[in-house]
Formats: structure tokens, sequence, C-alpha cells
């Protein structure tokens, strides 16, 4: 059974493959795509990281700058569904290869899984911003199966805890988020 090693918008039907390679406690990978949609609506220049604010130009998507503050999101999300060992990253996505070099700097996404696991999962809902990855507007898949696929390397610097992230610096961001969210709701 051929495996994808990543969902991405075109790539949805394959979904059913991945997860049966997964434990059965995952069915949360069949929101990955709302997620993004949902996340989409509350995104503002008030949660973007500060080192993105200056316009962007043409061509730009919509997720620049919003990494932190979706995985942030993304992490709470999934640990209030009890998704287990889940950790919020921060670090530089690679390309595999002769050059390794930095296709994504300064990058936050989710990790589900040990870090000593290389099949632990990555989540990554604004990889986008990438030229590397922009085909890619959620990426989901084994750590190692990224590796072969798309020639990536996610690589971090900094794992938190879902509950250790009060004291991070995103966590002002996320609370912005969350009213974002819920003042849509409520608009509905």
């Amino acid at each position: 059974m051929p495996l994808p090693g990543i969902l991405s918008r075109p790539n949805l039907q394959r979904l059913t493959t991945l997860r049966s390679r997964r434990e059965p406690d995952q069915a949360w990978i069949s929101d990955l795509e709302g997620y993004r949609q949902v996340l989409q609506g509350g995104w503002s220049e008030r949660t973007c990281h500060e080192s993105f604010l200056e316009p962007a130009g043409p061509g730009v998507p919509t997720s620049r700058g919003q990494c932190g503050v979706s995985s942030a999101w993304l992490a709470e999300k999934l640990e209030a569904r009890l998704v287990r060992h889940v950790t919020y990253c921060y670090g530089d996505v690679y390309s595999v290869g002769q050059d390794e070099s930095i296709v994504l700097g300064r990058h936050c996404w989710i990790e589900v899984g040990r870090e000593s696991d290389s099949s632990r999962l990555v989540v990554d809902l604004t990889g986008d911003q990438s030229d590397a990855l922009r085909q890619h507007e959620v990426l989901h898949g084994p750590h190692d199966e990224l590796q072969i696929r798309l020639d990536v390397d996610y690589r971090a610097r900094i794992r938190l805890k879902p509950s250790e992230l009060v004291d991070d610096l995103v966590y002002e961001r996320l609370i912005i988020l969350k009213q974002n969210l819920a003042a849509r709701a409520v608009a509905r």
C-alpha cells in the first residue's frame, strides 16, 4: 500500500491510506483542512509576527507570519481532543540533499509523537509561506517520509508542550486570534 507522506488540497483523497498506518484515535487528521480555513478567518495584522508586518507584495500567501499563532492554536485544539504527544515546534525547514539550505526559516509547526520517533507526524498549516512548499497549504505526514517525498527536513530548535505556550511570546497573539475567531462566530 503506497503512503502519500503528505496531505495537501490535491491529495485529500489519500487521507484514508495515511490514517490506516497511524493510530486509530487520529480522526482529527481529517479536520486539518477545515482548521486552516477557520484560522484564515481569524488572521489579522495583530496575529501576524512583527517581523512580517511590512507589505509582502503580490503573490505572497495570507499565511505569511501566521505560523506561530496558528501552530499554537492547533496545539491547544489537539490537546483538547486528547491527542497524545503534541508538541509546538519552532525552528527551520531545510531542503534535503547536497546543499541543505533553509527553505523556510524561523518557522513554527506541530509534531505529534515522540521526538525520538522518526515517523512522528509533522503538521504544518502555513508551510505555503515557502516557495518550496507553496503547493501545500496544509502539510501533514511522517517526518521521515517528508524528507523522502518532499525533500524537506523540519528541524526544531524549540519544542513546547501546549501547556507551556502561556509563557511563550506567541501567547499574546494567540489570545487575539481566539478573540478574532469568537467575534467571527458571533457575526455569523
